[in-house]
C-alpha cells in the first residue's frame, strides 16, 4: 500500500463532511499497527520482545483551530466528538480517551494544547491483536510532539503513551506495542528490551515463508480485568523471587535456575505465570538466532512452544484460537503457529511456506466455518517503518 495515499473511505469521508481534501491538511501522519513475532505478555515484566511495525495503519489528518477545542472524527466508527480545552478528564467514548489521554500527558508537562481538528481512520482492524490502540496513541503523540515542539525522542514518546494507558485509561499494559508502532524499521523486526527501552534491528533471513495473521473474529477488550489480573500475578511472583534474589527487580530477569529455587514458595497460579515468563524470555533470544540463521523450522517450533505456554501456563487463549492453531499445524507447509496479542481472541500468527498460502487459507477457512460458523480473515504481514509524516 502506498502510505502517502490514505484508504479510499477516509478520502470519501473528508469529501462528504465538506472538509479539505487529504493533501490539503497541514499535518498528515501514518501510524502503523504491529505484530509481535515472539515474546508475548512479557513486555510488562521487563522482558525481551521481537515486534515489527506493519503495513496496516491508521492515518491522521490534522489542522489547528483558533477556538480552544478538539474536533475529533473517528471515520471507521462513524463517530464525532468535540472536547473542550484544557482537558479535564475522560469522555464517554473509549476511542476518544486514547487521544485525550495523550493530550493530558503533554498538558501535565506544562504544554498549552492547541485547538485541533483531527480526522483518523485506516485499514487496521480493531481487536485483532495488531495494536490499533497503540497506533492511535502513537499517532496522536507524534502529532503533538511536532505541534508543541516538545522535541521528545521516539522511545520517550512510547513511554508517554504507555503512561497514558496505565494512568489515564487504567490499562496496565507494557510499552512494546507503542514502541514498535513508533520505532519500527522497514528492514526487519526489532529486539526490544522492555526494561531498558533499548532496541536493535534484527535481520530476517528466513526465505520462502510469510508471516500470515489469521483473525479469529473473536474480539477482546483489555479493560475487562483479565489483563490486569495477569500483571498482578506476575508482580506476586516477582515479590517471591526478589525476597531470595534482591537484585532481581523485574520478573523477566529471573534465570531458570533461580526460579527453580523459589518456585515452591509461590502459589500455584503465580508459579505458572512465572514459568511462562522465564521460558518465553529464553525463547525470544533463541528466535533471534533462528531468524538470522534463516531457520524456519526452529522458529516455527518456538512459535508452537509459545502458544502452549500461553494456553497452559498463562491461560490467555480461548477455544477458537486453540482450534486455529492446532488445525494450522496439520496443514502442509506450516512451520509454526501461535496466538498473538493480549489474548482471549484476536489473531494467530503463522509461518507459512509461500507456495502453500492459498491452500492454507482454503483449508483453515473450511475447518473454522465448520467448527464455529465464523469466517477467518487473513493478513499477510509486510514490515514497514514506524509512525511518520506522509
Amino acid at each position: 500500500m502506498n502510505d502517502t495515499v490514505p484508504p479510499t473511505h477516509l478520502s470519501e469521508y473528508l469529501t462528504a463532511a465538506e472538509l479539505p481534501a487529504w493533501e490539503e491538511w497541514p499535518y498528515r501522519v501514518c501510524s502503523p499497527g504491529r505484530v509481535n513475532l515472539i515474546g508475548e505478555h512479557i513486555d510488562y515484566t521487563g522482558g525481551l520482545v521481537l515486534p515489527a511495525a506493519i503495513d496496516y495503519s491508521l492515518y491522521f489528518a490534522v489542522r489547528t483551530l483558533d477556538e480552544p477545542m478538539w474536533k475529533l472524527h473517528a471515520v471507521d466508527l462513524g463517530q464525532q466528538l468535540e472536547v473542550a480545552l484544557p482537558l479535564t478528564g475522560r469522555t464517554e467514548h473509549l476511542w476518544a480517551n486514547y487521544l485525550v489521554g495523550i493530550g493530558v500527558q503533554f498538558q501535565d508537562q506544562g504544554h498549552l494544547l492547541p485547538g485541533m481538528e483531527i480526522v483518523f481512520g485506516g485499514n487496521l482492524p480493531s481487536g485483532a491483536g495488531m495494536s490499533s490502540s497503540a497506533a492511535l496513541e502513537g499517532g496522536m503523540a507524534f502529532v503533538l510532539n511536532e505541534l508543541l515542539q516538545a522535541k521528545m525522542s521516539r522511545p520517550l514518546l512510547a513511554a508517554l503513551c504507555q503512561r497514558s494507558s496505565n494512568t489515564f485509561l487504567g490499562i496496565p499494559c507494557g510499552v512494546m506495542d507503542q514502541f514498535a508502532s513508533l520505532n519500527g524499521s522497514p528492514s526487519g523486526p526489532i529486539i526490544l528490551n522492555c526494561h531498558t527501552l533499548t532496541s536493535e534491528p534484527v535481520k530476517n533471513d528466513i526465505e520462502g515463508y510469510t508471516f500470515l495473521l489469521v483473525n479469529s473474529k473473536v474480539l477482546h477488550d483489555l479493560s475487562d480485568g483479565a489483563y490486569g489480573i495477569r500483571v498482578a500475578e506476575c508482580q506476586e511472583a516477582l515479590e517471591v523471587v526478589h525476597a531470595t534474589f534482591p537484585r532481581i527487580n523485574h520478573l523477566s530477569a529471573t534465570l531458570p535456575d533461580q526460579l527453580q529455587v523459589v518456585a515452591e514458595e509461590m502459589e500455584e497460579t503465580p508459579r505458572k505465570r512465572a514459568h511462562y515468563v522465564v521460558d518465553e524470555n529464553t525463547r525470544v533470544s533463541r528466535a533471534v538466532i533462528a531468524l538470522e540463521a534463516g531457520n524456519a523450522a526452529e522458529f516455527g517450533e518456538l512459535l508452537n512452544a509459545t502458544h502452549a505456554g500461553l494456553r497452559d501456563l498463562y491461560e490467555v487463549s480461548c477455544p477458537e484460537i486453540d482450534f486455529l492453531q492446532e488445525r494450522a499445524l496439520g496443514i502442509e507447509g506450516v512451520a509454526g503457529s501461535r496466538m498473538m496479542g493480549g489474548g482471549f481472541g484476536g489473531c494467530t500468527i503463522n509461518l507459512v511456506r509461500d507456495d502453500r498460502i492459498a491452500a492454507f487459507k482454503q483449508e483453515l477457512t473450511e475447518a473454522y466455518r465448520s467448527a464455529y460458523g465464523l469466517t477467518p480473515e487473513f493478513y499477510p504481514v509486510h514490515i514497514t517503518a514506524g509512525t511518520r509524516f506522509v
